[in-house]
Parts: C-alpha cells; sequence; structure tokens
C-alpha cells in the first residue's frame, strides 16, 4: 500500500513540476526566443529527478498522518 502511494504521489508531483518547467520555459521563449527549446527540455528531463524527493517526503507525512508506520529495509537483509 505504501509503496502505490509513493509512486501516485510521484506521478502527481512530476505533473505539477512539468507544468512550472513548461510555464518557465514559455517566459523564457517570449524573451530569449533562442533558448526557449533548450530550456524546456532541461526543465523537462530534470523534472524526473527533482520530483522523487519530493514525492517521497510528502508520502511520508501524509502516511505518518495517517497513523501508519513507514516501511524501511528489512534490517536482517544487511
Amino acid at each position: 500500500m505504501q509503496a502505490g502511494i509513493l509512486m501516485l504521489t510521484y506521478v502527481l508531483t512530476v505533473v505539477a513540476v512539468q507544468a512550472v518547467g513548461f510555464l518557465i520555459s514559455r517566459i523564457v521563449e517570449y524573451t530569449y526566443p533562442a533558448f526557449g527549446l533548450m530550456t524546456f527540455l532541461v526543465l523537462f528531463l530534470s523534472a524526473f529527478g527533482i520530483a522523487w524527493p519530493i514525492a517521497v517526503r510528502l508520502a511520508e507525512f501524509g502516511l505518518r498522518r495517517a497513523g501508519y508506520e513507514i516501511e524501511t529495509a528489512d534490517k536482517r537483509a544487511v
């Protein structure tokens, strides 16, 4: 269940970060038309990496607030 919540949070966070990146690239394109595409591509690809830590923190916060204990790696596997 916790993995599903994390995946859903990640997808929603990626969509939000992509929307912000799109708006930033549109502003750059209006100001400097030559840099619009490069800005979009850089923000598009970096959104996947930026969204992961945000999604992890949001999912942990939501699960803790709901009263669940966060699953961690099995200590016997070390």
